[in-house]
């Protein structure tokens, strides 16, 4: 039979039991043994965090960035940037624009073609065949309706 482990053994044990051999210092050295565990690994994330700045070069550089906002680009210069790496959208100030490119590709999307001969379903009349709607042919239908 394998051992068991220290959990496995906390779990089969009857609460009563844990109760009458377990002790306020006991239960104190636990509590306090897996605060000092929880800060380690609060530390060492912390630590990797830490490490990872490396996209600032000096101190001077990150403070500066904590400090001042980042200056929103003018609409030209997004634009320009976005033409420039070829892309078909760019945001600028949170909203979604178009680039010359984009905006061509976008019409074509948008345009509509007619079907082969035949596909549609039978079109309405226009030109000469077209029925009027006039003044005169809305009483004829009125008095029509009475008689």
């Amino acid at each position: 039979m394998a051992k068991m482990t220290a959990a496995e053994k906390e779990k089969r044990t009857p609460k009563f039991l844990k109760k009458i051999f377990s002790s306020p210092r006991k239960e104190k050295a636990k509590a306090a043994k897996a605060s000092v565990e929880q800060g380690k690994r609060n530390k060492a994330a912390t630590s990797k965090m830490y490490a990872a700045e490396s996209m600032f070069n000096t101190a001077k550089a990150r403070d500066d960035a904590k400090v001042k906002p980042g200056k929103a680009r003018s609409f030209k210069d997004a634009f320009d940037a976005a033409n420039k790496a070829d892309k078909d959208k760019f945001l600028h100030k949170g909203k979604s624009y178009f680039t010359t490119k984009g905006a061509a590709d976008n019409r074509d999307k948008m345009k509509t073609r007619t079907g082969e001969a035949g596909s549609m379903s039978r079109a309405k009349p226009t030109g000469p065949n077209k029925p009027k709607r006039t003044v005169k042919g809305l009483l004829k239908k009125i008095f029509k309706k009475k008689k």
